[in-house]
């Protein structure tokens, strides 16, 4: 038997703590170790989540 699920990742912030890598884009588009954005980790858990 399989089963669906719908995910919905939501993503924001005013990213203070961040400011400076957020003083042009928004908190979740900022680059990790230059390949990744903050938002690509939670989209990677729901879907290898199983």
């Amino acid at each position: 038997m399989t089963s669906k699920v719908i995910c919905i990742v939501l993503g924001g912030g005013q990213g203070s703590r961040l400011f400076p890598l957020t003083a042009s884009r928004s908190k979740p588009a900022v680059p990790i170790a230059g390949k990744y954005r903050l938002v690509d980790i939670p989209i990677s858990n729901c879907l290898h989540s199983g």
